[in-house]
């Protein structure tokens, strides 16, 4: 048997769930995904936001932009 697989992310479409794990179309999946990058810059600073892939909805990733501000706070890692 053939596993079904979102074309432009590959996430896996036959999970058994009506939607994948963190989906656009799931309001409290949006509600974490947008918390998680509100505690991300408020922690790191720089920019977060959630990327959903365009075909299947599911969250692909969460793009983060380092700035100055990220680099001066002293939670930001420098050896990463």
């Amino acid at each position: 048997m053939r596993k079904k697989k979102c074309n432009t992310c590959d996430w896996r479409l036959d999970s058994g769930r009506e939607f994948p794990i963190f989906h656009k179309d799931n309001e409290r999946d949006v509600e974490l995904a947008q918390e998680y990058c509100k505690d991300h810059t408020s922690t790191y600073g720089g920019e977060c936001e959630p990327l959903w892939c365009e075909e299947c909805g599911h969250l692909t990733i969460y793009q983060v932009k380092i700035t100055e501000t990220s680099k001066e706070n002293p939670n930001f890692d420098k050896r990463k």
